[in-house]
């Protein structure tokens, strides 16, 4: 008996410098939605111990939706959110000074059945389209920007209905609406699963409206105070963000994250895992991409004020 408390008085001893020296590290709060994206890049970073390796504790926050994110990061409950840049730079101008380090170029496509005879923006003058999220949505503000060089206003030329990805997805599967602009991971799954064809993806968007098709609109979001007064700390997050998509090429770190897609089948797995590398963005935004969120800017944000640009500006720097 004597021997075995000795035992494990001894290994708590031998375990109390490992314990310590995890609770001394700070903790940077990121929020994130489960079923997101952002997720599995969040989940590779505490798998492979890439946030004790940057010197921080990375504590994941759960939220109910992309307003709940908003309302966390200003109310300073969440550290980190992933948002797009435009939010950021209206919150910025409104004096709720944000900066953004970029996430992916990925965010919308528009998908018919293969068999549908749109084959243009303007073949979808009185069709039902779909729209995931809501009319505030970047991917719907760049389709309607492009839909109008085209002639054609969507807001009265189409029926259009705003939903949740997964209710939008199986009213496009039984014929209840003609088109889908949705998220790309729910479009992929779609492709993956079905006989569904992309009319349009946002970076061909971009394109058409003379933008950067590599300009990243979605990103990590944080409050510049927090930025300043961390600033170790916030290169320390952006650090390990970089080195998880740079491990995240890499096939053999996927298994452990397919639980959090959601992908039985190897169809989507495969899909998903090669969208988010595809959408893998340039670690720090160069001039010219920031020439192209200007150029950007009057169509999605305030075409009365100048984009803040320092909303790009001493993060990982």
């Amino acid at each position: 008996m004597f021997v075995t408390v000795v035992r494990i008085t001894l290994l708590f001893i031998l375990s109390l410098p490992a314990a310590l020296s995890a609770q001394e590290l700070p903790s940077v709060r990121v929020g994130m939605l489960q079923f997101g994206t952002a997720h599995w890049e969040l989940a590779h970073i505490r798998n492979a111990g890439l946030d004790r390796h940057y010197g921080y504790r990375l504590e994941l926050i759960p939220l109910a939706n992309s307003s709940a994110g908003r309302l966390a990061l200003s109310a300073g409950s969440v550290d980190w959110i992933v948002s797009d840049w435009v939010w950021a730079a209206q919150r910025t101008l409104a004096g709720e000074a944000l900066r953004f380090i970029p996430f992916s170029t990925r965010i919308g496509e528009l998908l018919v059945p293969s068999a549908s005879p749109v084959r243009s923006l303007a073949d979808l003058s009185g069709k039902r389209i779909g729209v995931a999220g809501g009319p505030q949505g970047k991917s719907w503000q760049l389709l309607q920007a492009a839909a109008r060089l085209q002639g054609v206003d969507l807001t009265t030329a189409a029926s259009v209905s705003f939903g949740s990805p997964p209710l939008l997805g199986r009213e496009l599967q039984q014929g209840r609406i003609d088109a889908l602009l949705t998220f790309w991971h729910f479009a992929a799954r779609l492709r993956a699963r079905g006989d569904y064809r992309t009319l349009i993806g946002a970076d061909e968007i971009a394109a058409q409206l003379g933008l950067d098709p590599a300009l990243p609109m979605l990103g990590y979001l944080a409050r510049a105070s927090f930025v300043v007064e961390k600033h170790a700390l916030a290169n320390a997050f952006a650090s390990s963000v970089y080195a998880a998509k740079r491990q995240l090429r890499d096939d053999r770190h996927w298994p452990a994250l397919r639980p959090l897609m959601r992908a039985d089948a190897e169809a989507d797995f495969a899909a998903l895992r090669h969208g988010y590398r595809a959408g893998e963005p340039q670690a720090r935004l160069s001039p010219a991409l920031i020439d192209s969120a200007v150029r950007a800017w009057p169509l999605l944000g305030d075409p009365d004020r100048p984009l803040p640009r320092d909303i790009f500006i001493g993060v990982g720097e």
